[in-house]
């Protein structure tokens, strides 16, 4: 059964709205020229380097922010499978590691490209593609369907009897896609709203997101502290806690195996 809304996505929640309210902020306040970064002269011969801290915060141009409410919003099942304390510790970690990779690859790629890229636009967009990288990976397609793709036009329709039909779709070329190619669409936007640079930020985020999964990079298994997200009333961390120290005998429902205690939880919610 699919959960509607933000149930239990208060992580996904906070950056829909914080997407929206900092734009319109930025928007109204005119402080737009603050957010972007050119290698040259913001970097190096300004020496502004607080940019490569705040460039991710926020969009600048409408279309951006339509389509990346719109990605992190279809984007909260990662939430929802992985729970808010891990989605919230891989969103601040590629917060950090891509606000710092991206502007360094682009001051590489520059000279290579006769200093031609200089630009990197603002917004979160290597992040979004660090969490779009994971559900690529942990997310199944719900259905799947075949775009057809013709190479000779069709009889008449007073010619075309069903079997022919089914003949002329067994020989025409068709592509196999998933409901997950909505998603990829929306991401291509922003991928490609200011290319060059909104391409390389996209790409960074979905080697930095994968390299995360693989766990190849420093300090992957940082998580923020667990309190942040236990929850006061029933279930949640605090009432599985209490049930492993009432199986271990430090009080709670004594006598009873952990096992058993877990399985209750979840009985009749389905």
């Amino acid at each position: 059964m699919q959960v509607p809304g933000f149930t239990h996505t208060p992580i996904t929640h906070f950056l829909v709205y914080y997407l929206v309210i900092a734009a319109v902020t930025i928007s109204i306040s005119d402080y737009k020229y603050l957010f972007h970064i050119q290698i040259t002269p913001h970097l190096w011969r300004w020496h502004q380097y607080w940019r490569i801290l705040i460039w991710q915060f926020s969009y600048v141009n409408t279309g951006e922010v339509l389509f990346g409410t719109l990605a992190v919003y279809s984007l909260r099942v990662v939430e929802r499978l992985w729970g808010s304390r891990k989605f919230a510790s891989f969103v601040t970690y590629n917060l950090i590691f891509t606000s710092l990779l991206t502007p360094l690859v682009l001051a590489i790629l520059r000279p290579l490209t006769l200093w031609r890229m200089n630009y990197l636009p603002p917004g979160p967009t290597p992040v979004i593609f660090a969490i779009l990288s994971q559900f690529h990976a942990s997310i199944p397609s719900t259905y799947k369907f075949r775009l057809l793709l013709p190479i000779s036009p069709s009889p008449p329709p007073h010619e075309a009897t069903p079997a022919l039909q089914v003949a002329r779709e067994e020989q025409e070329p068709a592509v196999t896609l998933t409901d997950k190619v909505y998603l990829y669409i929306i991401a291509a936007q922003l991928a490609l709203s200011q290319f060059p640079g909104s391409l390389l930020g996209a790409g960074i985020g979905w080697v930095v997101g994968y390299a995360w999964r693989r766990e190849v990079l420093p300090w992957g298994r940082w998580r923020w502290p667990i309190w942040m997200f236990e929850k006061r009333g029933e279930g949640g961390y605090g009432e599985l806690r209490r049930m492993a120290r009432g199986a271990e005998g430090e009080g709670g429902e004594e006598g009873r195996p952990l096992s058993t205690q877990i399985l209750d939880q979840f009985r009749g919610g389905f």
